[in-house]
């Protein structure tokens, strides 16, 4: 889904039309609708995953490589093709000792999306999974309406929450259960 199909979404969900079959401009709707669907994807990319592959950039003599500016948490590690828990972790870079003779070291992560915001463009194709992009304009739509003293929020908020469940439980599926991430006793 693309952020302008999220914002139409958003309008129909808010019932933003007028009775001819037009969308209503807002500017104070619009205003906000780039962070609410920033946060929203930040949200549910905790809940179902952006899974990455980084390749490290080997150098001789180098011990410490830090990881991609979205690594958000390590999954894996694959030496020369093989899962490998030899190295260790610190402050968000992977230490590979000195005398390593890996010919490929690559770091399977969790990834956090990038910043939408008002510079985004509508063509901007989210970086969650479709079914998790499509619970994100029930978020969005919630959070314009959180502050309307006619409309209630509540239902959209809870469908959103719903959705949210049943994406947890589909990861839950889709990663074997455990969700996949190394913790730190791993590298122990």
């Amino acid at each position: 889904m693309t952020l302008g199909e999220g914002k139409e979404k958003v309008y129909k969900l808010m019932d933003e039309w007028s009775s001819g079959g037009t969308r209503t401009e807002d500017a104070d709707i619009e205003a906000k609708m780039a962070a609410f669907f920033d946060i929203g994807q930040k949200d549910v990319a905790q809940v179902r995953h952006i899974r990455r592959v980084y390749a490290l950039p080997l150098e001789e003599g180098a011990t410490a490589y830090p990881m991609p500016s979205d690594f958000l948490q390590a999954v894996a590690v694959w030496r020369d093709g093989k899962r490998s828990r030899r190295y260790g972790w610190r402050a968000g870079e992977i230490l590979v000792p000195a005398s390593d003779t890996a010919e490929a070291i690559e770091i399977e992560y969790y990834a956090m999306p990038a910043t939408v915001d008002a510079d985004t463009p509508d063509s901007y194709v989210f970086e969650v999974a479709e079914e998790a992009a499509n619970i994100l304009p029930f978020f969005v739509a919630s959070q314009q309406l959180i502050t309307d003293l006619v409309i209630d929020y509540a239902g959209l908020y809870a469908l959103y929450q719903e959705r949210l469940a049943m994406l947890a439980q589909l990861e839950s599926t889709y990663s074997g259960g455990g969700g996949g991430a190394l913790t730190n006793t791993l590298f122990r």
